[in-house]
């Protein structure tokens, strides 16, 4: 008896009534049996609204579930003989939890409260992290992070890869060396901070074991000093470094730095992969849709709807998860399943032109250039308009593509149709008096014709072959003298000293034909005429292509 009255008392999680300990159990049989009754009392839909009344009374403050702690739901999970609550009361303990955990993150978008907490819920990469083949599983399997650049485009999973590597090797592979992430970025990091980082790595490790692991992400920001700064205590082992960028590393980063880590290349998340993290962030939206929005029906997007999101977002997984949830408030108040034309107004309405994948001053400005001049060299003109829309949708200069031109009529059409090279000049002025969007088809119409014209390197290998001959004197192209009879004799002492000598001139003689040496008598004698005969080969090359 004295043993009751002194036994600990709890609060209900529906009508949060003070219960003893032991009646727990019978007391929530009872307020999950009101469900049927809204008048009695509340239902868990009621409860997940934040509506409870106790029990005869009308009027009662709102309690919110996240007021629940730890202490309380560890208590209701099991009754005082161990054995757990049955399996809704659990659920309603849970659904608690939900709650308080949605509202924690509620601030946070949808692409931050997707990232996965553990290396099997990583979405993508699997040539990196599969089990079977991947190698960096197979250095987190014994224990081990190596100094790393993950170069890859936006969207890939490249911080989140960075993360769980750390965690996964502390918790499921320890090997006795234990990591302790810092993460930074080049945006911000100065070089003072950087050396406070290192020293602490230092004592961190002298005094706990720990190694740290610096991440630095858009590390390709950093310039060639703070590179430098890395340099010895990346090699001496003070800290583990991995590095992400978007960037060619070839192009950015210091061989030096370079050689002292491995490069491992993350690519686009294929149709599949994307569709997979769009299907987790319909499922949040939907649970934040019924636990702490309120919304009385679910978000439901068809198959082809998600096919539309995909495409347009190229691979980039945040700039899918920021679409989808453009969708999902544009449409709280339409209980109706989306089809691919309604998603389209959406995100041409609210948004935005929706660009392609394009970075001006990166490698993708480089490789997309490349493969315009190469599809017009190729002729095929179907392939060069491709390359040209890409380009000017991605905010590419359109001046840049238009010197391009120009240099493309005379290093691949050349001597074969000289009528190219104008058109190229044309099309440069009309961009330049009228800009785009105006100046686009002139722009088109020239790499059109391009494609379409002819094609001789004549006269580009013949100007390589002259060029490289100076530049390493052969036969002394670069040191002959000219030759006396092609000297100007502007005054009368270098005509007494023998310029001009001899010359005959052209327009005097029948057709302009005269017997008369214009290379110098050294390349001559040293080369002969056929080696100084440029322009004599063919238009292209006579190798067949095994393929055709």
């Amino acid at each position: 008896m004295n043993q009751s009255k002194n036994e600990q008392l709890i609060s209900c999680p529906i009508c949060n009534s003070k219960i003893k300990y032991h009646a727990i159990n019978e007391h929530l049989d009872k307020c999950t049996a009101r469900k049927n009754d809204n008048a009695k009392g509340p239902t868990l839909n009621s409860l997940l609204r934040g509506k409870r009344k106790q029990p005869g009374s009308d009027d009662i403050e709102i309690i919110e579930p996240t007021r629940v702690d730890s202490t309380k739901r560890s208590k209701l999970e099991a009754s005082p003989s161990g054995k757990p609550l049955d399996s809704d009361k659990k659920s309603l303990v849970d659904n608690i939890d939900d709650v308080k955990q949605l509202q924690k993150n509620i601030h946070q978008p949808l692409s931050e409260k997707l990232r996965p907490k553990e290396l099997s819920e990583y979405v993508g990469q699997q040539h990196l992290i599969s089990r079977e083949s991947g190698v960096l599983y197979k250095y987190v399997k014994e224990g081990s992070i190596p100094s790393m650049i993950l170069w890859g485009p936006p969207g890939v999973g490249k911080t989140t890869l960075a993360r769980l590597l750390t965690k996964t090797v502390n918790t499921k592979f320890p090997h006795g060396l234990t990591y302790t992430l810092v993460q930074t970025s080049a945006t911000k990091a100065s070089t003072q901070e950087l050396r406070k980082i290192f020293e602490n790595s230092k004592r961190e490790f002298t005094l706990t074991k720990r190694m740290t692991v610096l991440f630095i992400d858009e590390i390709h920001r950093f310039n060639k000093g703070q590179q430098d700064t890395l340099l010895p205590h990346v090699e001496a082992g003070d800290v583990v470094l991995l590095g992400a960028t978007t960037e060619n590393p070839s192009f950015q980063l210091n061989n030096a730095l370079m050689s002292r880590c491995q490069i491992f290349v993350l690519t686009k998340l294929n149709t599949a992969e994307m569709c997979m993290v769009l299907s987790r962030g319909i499922s949040m939206l939907n649970k934040c849709r019924h636990l702490v929005w309120k919304v009385g029906h679910p978000l439901r997007l068809g198959k082809d709807v998600l096919n539309f999101v995909v495409d347009i977002s190229m691979g980039d997984t945040r700039r899918a998860l920021n679409l989808l949830e453009m969708i999902e408030v544009s449409t709280r108040d339409s209980p109706n399943e989306l089809d691919e034309k309604s998603v389209r107004e959406i995100i041409q309405g609210k948004s935005s032109e929706l660009r392609t994948y394009y970075d001006r001053q990166g490698e993708n400005h480089y490789d997309t250039i490349s493969a315009f001049h190469k599809s017009i060299r190729g002729s095929d003109e179907n392939a060069t308009i491709y390359y040209l829309a890409r380009m000017l949708q991605g905010g590419e200069d359109p001046l840049y593509i238009a010197r391009r031109m120009i240099r493309i009529a005379s290093e691949d059409i050349g001597v074969l149709d000289h009528t190219l090279l104008p058109l190229a000049v044309a099309a440069h002025d009309a961009v330049m008096k009228v800009g785009l969007p105006e100046a686009d088809l002139a722009l088109a119409q020239c790499s059109v014709a391009l494609a379409r014209a002819p094609k001789s390197v004549q006269l580009y290998r013949a100007w390589k072959t002259v060029n490289a001959k100076l530049r390493e004197n052969q036969d002394s192209f670069g040191s002959c003298g000219i030759p006396m009879h092609l000297r100007n004799a502007p005054t009368k002492l270098m005509t007494e000293l023998g310029y001009a000598r001899d010359y005959k001139y052209n327009p005097d003689f029948k057709d302009g034909k005269v017997s008369q040496q214009y290379f110098p008598e050294e390349i001559v004698a040293r080369s002969g005429e056929q080696e100084t005969n440029f322009m004599s080969g063919p238009h292209l090359g006579e190798a067949n292509d095994p393929d055709l």
